[in-house]
């Protein structure tokens, strides 16, 4: 058998129609990657995920009645609005004088 250049055209032409599909599938694989790792926007921790003990944290209401929790370790501080405050605080002064009037009994 003769090897002419038809032959060899006839043999490669499925061979670099292989190679042009994957190169093609593998280059929209890599952009598709690189387009999610550019719009992706970084995760915001959420500060309510982690609950206090009352050694963690002081609380302290200010003058337009909003609760603060500081976190003793870091310094961080969340303020919650004047109702969750007041809320929160009358729980927690509750608590405090339940505290003392069981203690002097």
């Amino acid at each position: 058998m003769k090897i002419t250049r038809e032959i060899i055209l006839k043999t490669l032409k499925p061979a670099m129609n292989v190679v042009i599909v994957v190169a093609v599938g593998t280059l929209m694989f890599q952009l598709g990657g690189l387009y999610q790792k550019h719009t992706s926007r970084p995760t915001q921790e959420n500060s309510y995920a982690h609950a206090f003990s009352p050694k963690e944290i002081s609380i302290a209401v200010n003058a337009s009645n909003e609760l603060i929790m500081i976190e003793r370790a870091t310094g961080k501080y969340i303020v919650y609005s004047d109702t969750i405050g007041q809320t929160i605080f009358g729980m927690y002064a509750n608590r405090i004088h339940q505290e003392v009037t069981n203690a002097g009994k």
